[in-house]
């Protein structure tokens, strides 16, 4: 789902871009990751997290979103470095090979995605064996979920339930987790 012209005035405001790349490199550092690697970033938005992760580490990196706007912003700002591009991308149906990633991030992004076990299972997918998936979103009750998706069908409502299950079931270990009544933050490595 793309973004209303509201919140993407407050998503690419240089403070939210700057909070957005800090916490994506201070979820990196949560694994031990090498030279090379590659890297996808989920929902990229204006590629802020993307950009500043390729200046500071050798990584090959990806940034895919459904909204061309944000990829348009994302490419403008990172045509200097080589190690960094950015495609639009439905995130249900990635055009990548199964096992194709050594990390794959995403940062409140499923609860946009009315089908967001499915986002959720195609990044499991293309996590290589070995690679890790970072995750975090907000997360709502289960009750909650059920009532929401009949009420409003352009939004996500992902589940604690609903995710354990998946990445129980894509073979995904966690190796940090930090889970609220409201957010769900974790960082799995595929077995």
């Amino acid at each position: 789902m793309k973004m209303s012209n509201l919140e993407k005035i407050l998503v690419n405001n240089p403070i939210r871009s700057r909070q957005v790349s800090h916490y994506a490199e201070k979820m990196l550092k949560r694994i031990d990751f090498q030279a090379g690697q590659t890297y996808l970033d989920f929902g990229c938005g204006n590629g802020a997290a993307a950009i500043n992760l390729a200046t500071k580490y050798p990584l090959e990196i990806i940034g895919i979103d459904v909204d061309l706007d944000q990829i348009r912003l994302a490419q403008q700002a990172s045509c200097h470095l080589t190690n960094v591009r950015f495609i639009p991308v439905d995130g249900t149906r990635l055009p990548f090979d199964d096992g194709e990633f050594d990390i794959v991030f995403t940062n409140k992004v499923t609860h946009h995605i009315p089908n967001w076990l499915e986002a959720v299972a195609e990044m499991a997918r293309v996590v290589k064996p070995g690679g890790h998936l970072i995750y975090a979103d907000l997360i709502a009750p289960n009750w909650l979920a059920q009532l929401g998706g009949r009420v409003m069908k352009q939004t996500g409502f992902p589940t604690s339930d609903g995710l354990e299950t998946l990445f129980r079931q894509r073979c995904l270990r966690p190796v940090h987790a930090s889970i609220t009544s409201m957010h769900y933050e974790v960082v799995l490595q595929k077995v």
